[in-house]
């Protein structure tokens, strides 16, 4: 072969006879395996390393022979192409398809393995929060049950109304099925005479009269066993629940009493229990979630309740950024006043920013600071800054603890808010972490105060506040409890609700 002239040469596996590999040489071709046995290229060196282990060697053979020098690229482009589809070439640049079919695999391989180890850490956070759930579930012995909630008894007006409701559901379901076309805003269309159309709507417009009956009482009902929290949707804080609740199937009144007088109990006892459970893979809809949450049978008896209900029933709040909140609070309360709390290392950074978090609140108490500390020893900077007033005293050449005696004596230590900065700056100087005897949150507000309130009342029952004394716990469990237990104003307006139906039902 003179220098003028080439070969198109192929790589070959011996396993299969397919080539996986396309060059161009103008050397003999055993020279040029010879080349890329030295010195293969990285992907090439893959294949001829996998063969190696076998014991095999790639071939080589011409593809075409005597191709002029100035044609060679070429000549190669084409033969690349010609197999591309086919084959599985090794070639980077010039194999397009080829590559394009690699980087598919990779991809899908990539995604594979990404996929599987997302599934690894969650099955992993799911089993240290199961750690976590059943720890707490232990030492408190789940949420305070409803046992001393009141069930207020359904007005006869509407319960009848109720029947009506699911009366009229199932007689426009059977008319629906025999041809009736019932279209909102707009009435029926029947295939029929205007007499059975007439009669779809009237009981149409029944049912919607119903609805919007049933709607307002269960509102006001479920607002009258919920006294606190203004200011939250439709000013009782237990996010509209009720509303619907015509749409569960009730077998009798007080069936119907009892869903409704423990809304407001789920709303808030029970909704820290729902957040453990969901973190830690315990499905709330099922059985293992009632016999973990409690052995109280009251506590059963209304958890079964709402399972029962089905779609339309309702345990706990369901927000991703509300359930994590407050599973974390448990954990940080758990963690610090447990004796023995084994805190899984997934979830120690969890930890560790909300125990920052409920130190900035003031609520942290000094065994969730001792705890905090342990974890970041530089937490007193974290929650409340550098110590500047420290840092004036050396700067202006003072004594320790001058700078926050100006401070005190300008702004008055006496009426400080401790959320200013200048409280922060003297609490940071002390050195000392505002540390409450127990969490309790009283004069906060917020969709998750309520469920931090009743996971506190939960330890302070469990006696795990060790400087919360008897009639300080008893002051913070009826705290939380007034936060499900009817309210004066709420029972008034509903009293009045009920005069008016019953009047319209003797009308």
């Amino acid at each position: 072969m003179t220098a003028d002239l080439g070969t198109i040469y192929g790589l070959i596996d011996p396993r299969t006879n397919e080539i996986r590999y396309v060059g161009q040489t103008s050397k003999p071709i055993q020279v040029r395996l010879a080349g890329h046995l030295a010195a293969p290229a990285p992907r090439v060196k893959a294949w001829i390393d996998e063969l190696a282990v076998e014991g095999q060697l790639p071939q080589i053979e011409p593809i075409r022979e005597e191709v002029p020098a100035a044609e060679l690229d070429e000549a190669e482009r084409a033969e690349i192409a010609a197999r591309a589809a086919d084959s599985d070439l090794l070639n980077v640049v010039s194999n397009a398809v080829g590559n394009a079919r690699r980087r598919k695999a990779s991809q899908q391989e990539a995604k594979r393995r990404e996929a599987e180890e997302a599934a690894m850490n969650r099955a992993w956070k799911q089993a240290s929060w199961r750690l976590v759930a059943d720890q707490i579930r232990a030492a408190t012995g789940g949420p305070i049950a409803p046992s001393d909630v009141p069930v207020r008894p359904i007005p006869e007006a509407v319960w009848e109304m109720y029947q009506s409701y699911r009366e009229t559901g199932d007689w426009l379901a059977r008319h629906i099925s025999d041809g009736y076309i019932l279209v909102p805003g707009v009435g029926p269309t029947v295939a029929g005479d205007s007499t059975e159309a007439r009669e779809g709507q009237e009981v149409r417009q029944m049912r919607q009269r119903c609805k919007d009956g049933l709607q307002g009482f269960m509102r006001t009902y479920s607002c009258s066993f919920s006294s606190v929290d203004d200011g939250e949707r439709y000013g009782e804080g237990i996010f509209g629940r009720g509303d619907d609740a015509y749409e569960v199937a009730f077998d009798t009144p007080h069936h119907m009493a009892r869903y409704l007088s423990w809304i407001s109990w789920a709303a808030r006892s029970l909704d820290p229990w729902v957040a453990l459970a969901d973190a830690a893979g315990i499905d709330i809809r099922e059985a293992p979630f009632v016999d973990w949450v409690s052995n109280d049978p009251d506590t059963r008896a209304a958890v079964r309740l709402f399972q029962d209900a089905g779609t339309a029933g309702y345990i706990g709040r369901r927000y991703d950024r509300w359930d994590t909140d407050i599973a974390t609070f448990i954990l940080a309360l758990g963690a610090a006043h447990i004796p023995g709390f084994i805190v899984p290392e997934l979830l120690k950074f969890d930890l560790r920013d909300t125990l920052i978090k409920v130190a900035k609140d003031r609520q942290a108490t000094r065994e969730m600071c001792d705890l905090l500390v342990s974890i970041d020893p530089r937490a007193l900077d974290t929650v409340y800054g550098k110590d500047r007033l420290g840092h004036a005293d050396e700067a202006l050449g003072l004594s320790a603890g001058v700078a926050a005696q100006v401070i005190k004596h300008i702004f008055g230590v006496e009426h400080r808010d401790p959320d200013s900065e200048i409280g922060r700056l003297l609490q940071r100087n002390a050195a000392v972490f505002h540390a409450p005897v127990a969490p309790e949150y009283a004069d906060w507000s917020g969709v998750h105060v309520p469920a931090m309130r009743a996971a506190v009342a939960c330890f302070c029952a469990a006696g795990l506040f060790s400087g919360v004394d008897g009639e300080r716990r008893k002051m913070v469990i009826d705290r939380s409890k007034r936060t499900w237990m009817p309210g004066g104003r709420g029972a008034q307006a509903l009293d009045e609700l009920v005069e008016r139906l019953e009047a319209k039902r003797a009308a």
